[in-house]
């Protein structure tokens, strides 16, 4: 995994309604299924834990605790895919431009980033947050001169934050990179988390791997907790980032520190709220040579007390399954009359979860067990870096991985776990021989596997995808990193059309005011429209073509087609968009990879 890595997300990965956002991945094949589930609950092991003012005092919470955080009233919370379903789009703003254009009559502000950004935007409260780098410093202190006697940006993790009002700078959290270098912490990606707001506090992963939770109003209302503080390697001193414009930090959880956990480059995320209880996937991955786990058993899943930092349980599946690292966003669902935390695993299985104790209820495994996962992306065995989606009590997701490796054979699914335990994938037996059904499936529909059709230019249906899908009037968007769109019969899976952007797509699909928006890397923003009754028009199924030019000549024939039915517009901005736009009181907000815009009704 190269520099690329978190160029998105989700995942970005790796990510809005009235309180919304949204948008804030080698070899060794598994020679055996998932190993046993291991979850430590209530209690956490003892670890090597450096003196951090910031910590939580105490390592596990208790039985009291755990049982008062579950039952916690929920609140309003502003996350990744809006609101707890994740499902990606805002269902009842209005008046939202069909074409936000940079500079057109639309924008209503832009503001200056660093040189990437994948977190975010989240907004809430009248402020909007992002995750990016400090290539653009807002405070002296973050420039140093380099050997050649040039000042340049120190490389840190920034969490930003802006008015929505006229998009003015407010404060910032800064975060040191790891001493341990690339391997866990990439140069120049920043903070790559999409942000999760409820009330006046934020709840973010930074680069550091640690679990944050932060004043929304910076120091405006007075110092709360305490700064971001780090020891510097030269004087060996102390070093608080305390000025104005920096964050208040309430509580910080290390998770590298307290649970020994190992960020395979770069942790993201975006943290799950439910009650007083906050749900994280934490990176645990594979070291740089893409080989050795070197912290098996490690949690990859962990619940935390939102108002203290105090771990309630931690789960170690995948253990030493993982394939390569572990992006994605979990999910709270509600089966059988049983609340549920859904995690997607880095071993391509998803794990639900009893809320306050973490025992495992059931698994689904979303790959045939025949596949096999190969470095460089040239297996067919997949992880996840998309966030599930719930609709009609219904579970909707697909594979992908790390978008340097580039498209591959993908699977899509809709399962139904309302009256499941234990392993529901489709197919049972040990990785790498053909499964055996499992009449215990909870799979409603399949979507992807192999194309043979003749003439076709791939040879799968759908490849892998970071992104994460959208259901609106039974129709369901899913994008995957190719650049290819598909509209999908949500009760069914049945392909309606799909259009080639010929631009690969990290983040996901939105729906506001009737569109459907998609941006790719290539820094286009495309505008569909959405259809209540899709026109099925499959520019793929050609099958009167005898050669490649009949093929192709069919093939951009049904192109035009669907453009001329569903194409609104395409816009371009000046950098690549590796995020998902998204809309909060009535404005849309495009985040590029170096700046954030806002689009809206001028008054």
């Amino acid at each position: 995994m190269k520099s690329r890595l978190y160029r998105t997300l989700s995942i970005a990965a790796l990510g809005a309604t009235a309180a919304l956002i949204a948008s804030c991945n080698k070899p060794g094949t598994p020679a055996a299924p998932p190993a046993p589930p291991v979850v430590i609950t209530t209690t956490a092991e003892k670890a090597d834990v450096a003196e951090d003012p910031l910590a939580p005092s105490e390592a596990k919470a208790s039985v009291a605790e755990v049982k008062a955080a579950a039952k916690a009233p929920a609140l309003a919370i502003a996350m990744f895919g809006g609101d707890s379903t994740r499902n990606m789009g805002n269902f009842t703003a209005t008046n939202i431009p069909a074409e936000p254009k940079p500079d057109g009559p639309n924008m209503l502000w832009k503001a200056d980033l660093g040189s990437r950004a994948y977190g975010g935007p989240t907004i809430s409260g009248g402020k909007v947050v992002v995750g990016t780098n400090n290539d653009k410093p807002r405070n002296p202190r973050d420039i140093a001169k380099n050997m050649d006697g040039d000042e340049e940006p120190i490389d840190r993790g920034v969490l930003m934050c802006f008015d929505v009002k006229d998009g003015k700078f407010l404060w910032q959290a800064v975060h040191k990179k790891l001493e341990s270098g690339q391997v866990n912490d990439w140069p120049r990606e920043g903070v790559c988390s999409t942000p999760t707001i409820e009330g006046n506090r934020v709840y973010y992963i930074s680069n550091r791997c640690t679990v944050v939770c932060a004043d929304m109003n910076g120091r405006a209302d007075g110092v709360q907790g305490k700064p971001l503080a780090y020891t510097d390697e030269r004087t060996k001193k102390l070093v608080t980032f305390d000025s104005p414009t920096d964050a208040d930090i309430l509580w910080e959880f290390d998770l590298m520190k307290q649970v020994g956990v190992f960020p395979h480059n770069m942790s993201a995320g975006c943290p799950l709220i439910v009650g007083d209880i906050l749900y994280t996937v934490t990176a645990n991955g594979v070291d740089e040579g893409h080989i050795n786990i070197p912290a098996p058993d490690a949690p990859s899943f962990i619940a935390l007390d939102k108002n203290t930092g105090k771990l309630i349980w931690r789960a170690n599946q995948p253990g030493k399954s993982i394939m390569h690292g572990q992006w994605s966003n979990p999910l709270v669902a509600e089966f059988g009359g049983k609340k549920q935390i859904i995690f997607p695993g880095g071993d391509g299985w998803i794990y639900a979860f009893t809320p306050d104790t973490g025992d495992l209820i059931w698994k689904f495994d979303a790959n045939p067990k025949d596949t096999k996962y190969e470095l460089g992306g040239t297996g067919t065995r997949s992880d996840f870096i998309g966030t599930p989606v719930l609709h009609d009590s219904k579970l909707y997701i697909g594979t992908g991985q790390d978008p340097e490796h580039f498209s591959g054979i993908a699977h899509f699914y809709c399962i139904d776990p309302s009256t499941k335990s234990g392993d529901i994938s489709p197919e049972l037996g040990p990785w790498g021989k053909k499964g055996m059904p499992n009449p215990n499936s909870a799979v409603v529909w399949h979507y992807g596997g192999a194309d043979t059709r003749k003439l076709v230019p791939r040879d799968f249906l759908f490849g892998r995808t970071m992104s994460t899908c959208t259901i609106i009037d039974d129709v369901l968007y899913i994008s995957e990193l190719q650049g290819f769109l598909h509209c999908l019969d949500v009760k069914t899976g049945k392909k309606y059309w799909q259009y080639d952007t010929k631009g690969a797509i990290w983040g996901s699909t939105y729906f506001a005011d009737g569109k459907i928006y998609l941006a790719t890397e290539g820094g286009d923003l495309f505008v569909f429209k959405h259809d209540k009754k899709p026109q099925t028009i499959d520019d793929l199924d050609n099958p009167a073509a005898t050669n490649n030019k009949e093929f192709n000549l069919a093939q951009k024939a049904k192109r035009k087609q669907i453009e001329d039915a569903y194409l609104l517009h395409k816009i371009e901005f000046d950098a690549p968009i590796r995020s998902t736009p998204v809309v909060a009181d009535g404005v849309m907000y495009v985040m590029t990879e170096k700046s954030l815009y806002a689009f809206g009704t001028k008054k």
